[in-house]
């Protein structure tokens, strides 16, 4: 979730892992990351900009409630945290303004108001200092009940698919972030840096900056886009993607039915073709008949005027990212909008302790609560403060809860 920075930093890995020059070094820190996956970070997260000017820009006279969202937002959240592997997890969010949540009354005490998230194989639990439990979420009961009573959940043969899934991802984009070649036209090799991590260790790392604006991004798009058509490398993990999911689906939910492997690929590969084949005709057609120039005049004429991205990353020896900032600024006008504004998002990231994160414990059931036993004994509404947010979350997620099943209980009357 919180893997290597935020999730937009995440997201553009795989634009930029393939980066000939200076920028190869993010590449192979991301590779040499994906085997080492369990680590603790620490970062701060916040909103920049004309964050202040929005309101009037919208034709809005700002009041107090506004300057509070205002404010916070600015000072954004710190977030602390280890992850052990891709399902299992644990951290901690503090939000550093919390002058509005007390003024609610959904927050009191001394400390800042913060929330503490453990995640362990499809359960969510979440918990406040204020509260005297968790509130636990599980997916796996949840996923159960989106199937339907009549189907039979064998919890383990998901996970066995889910884990398939997983490694077969990580091996993809191990092999995909290798021969990746798009080259930026504006990355730098800053030098080597002294970075102190949180644990109080310092190391050496290499500092690279890039910087992408707009027609970077549209051509970095293309690029992987052209790119993805044609590479097998892509259309081999579609396919097999595409079996394991079909696979799992048939297990759930058509046990019966027993469609052999080749037939599975047979189909798979037919979907992938002809939707690879799509794509690159629309590529080749749609895709070539407005240059970047040209489609960034007409997204201004729409309000956008431009974005800018930058990013630094600080590489150790190993290739291990051990720091990572970014900072995003988008520039657009809404048609109620008396002027452009510009609003940003900012992100500084350290991740350490690779291979060694810390080790935590995982609630029990008797220190956790669900929404059923909610439902069931409001009374359990008492391990959670009246005077803590999520007291407040906890009573609109049963509701929601409540409304989903008197909506099953409807549509199974319907259906009879």
């Amino acid at each position: 979730m919180w893997k290597k920075g935020s999730a937009l930093l995440l997201a553009l890995m795989l634009l930029l892992t393939g980066c000939a020059g200076e920028a190869s070094l993010v590449r192979d820190a991301m590779v040499a990351s994906l085997e080492k996956q369990n680590y603790d970070f620490e970062g701060t997260f916040k909103l920049t900009g004309d964050i202040d000017k929005l309101p009037d820009a919208l034709g809005k006279q700002p009041d107090k409630e506004s300057a509070a969202i205002l404010a916070a937002v600015k000072a954004g959240v710190t977030v602390k945290g280890t992850v052990l592997d891709t399902k299992n997890m644990k951290f901690n969010v503090e939000v550093n303004d919390d002058k509005l949540l007390r003024e609610k009354q959904f927050w009191t005490g001394d400390k800042k108001a913060s929330l503490e998230l453990v995640i362990n194989d499809g359960k969510l639990f979440a918990k406040t200092p204020l509260d005297q439990k968790y509130l636990l979420f599980d997916t796996n009961v949840a996923n159960a009940a989106a199937l339907g009573e009549n189907v039979k959940v064998d919890a383990a043969k998901i996970k066995e698919y889910q884990d398939k899934m997983n490694r077969l991802a990580i091996d993809f984009m191990k092999k995909y972030f290798a021969t990746y070649g798009y080259k930026l036209s504006n990355a730098k090799n800053l030098g080597t840096e002294t970075v102190q991590l949180p644990n109080g260790e310092k190391v050496k790392a290499t500092h690279v900056a890039v910087k992408l604006d707009a027609k970077e991004l549209i051509n970095m798009f293309f690029y992987t886009a052209n790119d993805a058509v044609t590479n097998q490398e892509v259309k081999k993990f579609a396919i097999d993607m595409m079996v394991l999911s079909n696979s799992l689906n048939e297990e759930l939910l058509n046990p019966e039915k027993k469609t052999s492997e080749a037939e599975k690929r047979a189909i798979a590969e037919a979907m992938v073709t002809a939707g690879l084949a799509k794509a690159k005709q629309w590529l080749d057609t749609e895709g070539k008949k407005q240059t970047p120039e040209q489609l960034l005049e007409k997204a201004k004429q729409n309000g956008f005027h431009g974005v800018t991205l930058n990013m630094d990353f600080y590489i150790t020896e190993e290739k291990l990212p051990v720091r990572q900032k970014s900072t995003l600024s988008v520039t657009f006008q809404a048609p109620k909008m008396k002027q452009p504004l510009t609003i940003g998002l900012e992100s500084d990231q350290y991740s350490y302790n690779f291979s060694k994160a810390t080790k935590y414990d995982v609630p029990s059931k008797d220190a956790a609560v669900t929404l059923d036993q909610l439902k069931q004994d409001k009374k359990a509404f008492d391990a959670f403060n009246e005077k803590g947010f999520l007291r407040m979350f906890a009573e609109k997620a049963l509701e929601e809860h409540q409304s989903l099943e008197q909506f099953k209980a409807i549509e199974q009357e319907t259906k009879k």
